[in-house]
């Protein structure tokens, strides 16, 4: 691994399990066993550096959204491999990191807001008009009206205080929140699907 790639994966764990605040340079130098100067030789300051592991990051998911758009039998198929991929990743989330990344990294906060406009949004777009075409989501359903429904709720979830993740995880928040959406515009073959992936017999 490159030593730019390291820095970034190693500052990613870092931020991801104590928040980004409270990670300084000689924690990340420390953790990787190398001196600051030569971090600093890649990233100038620390606001550069998240700037740039966001920038990284996004490109990583809209890569990875694409894959599995290729892979999917139907919109439900999708929306659940892309709910089991961010189940994987919450699971090693400090939900501090977003809020942290809101409130003191606004170029990175605005790389993540361009990613859910210009990636996110419209491969949820498609998604739910592929589903009123296959009689998966219901037809009454508007359809950039349940895309933003469902970005409004991963910023409740990654932005918002209305949860405190005590009696409830952040990811069991994420999963019934998802729920709540795929659940709520699902026709009644959509909901059999579901149950499928699911493996909930009713």
């Amino acid at each position: 691994m490159e030593p730019q790639e390291k820095i970034l994966q190693t500052s990613l764990e870092l931020f991801f399990k104590y928040g980004i605040k409270r990670v300084t340079m000689d924690d990340i130098a420390k953790e990787l066993g190398m001196s600051k100067k030569t971090i600093y030789h890649f990233y100038k300051e620390k606001d550069d550096l998240v700037n740039q592991l966001c920038e990284v990051e996004m490109q990583k998911q809209s890569v990875l959204f694409d894959k599995i758009t290729l892979e999917v039998n139907n919109p439900i198929h999708e929306i659940m491999l892309i709910s089991q991929k961010m189940r994987e990743m919450m699971q090693h989330i400090n939900p501090v990191f977003f809020i942290d990344l809101q409130k003191y990294y606004p170029t990175a906060f605005s790389i993540f807001q361009k990613f859910k406009e210009e990636c996110a949004f419209k491969d949820i777009l498609r998604n739910v008009q592929e589903g009123k075409k296959q009689g998966i989501y219901r037809s009454d359903v508007n359809e950039e009206f349940a895309a933003r429904h469902r970005l409004a709720q991963i910023d409740m979830l990654m932005f918002g205080n209305y949860f405190s993740f005590e009696s409830i995880s952040f990811t069991q928040s994420h999963e019934l929140l998802l729920d709540v959406f795929v659940y709520g515009i699902s026709t009644i073959k959509g909901h059999q699907l579901i149950n499928e992936y699911k493996k909930i017999n009713e």
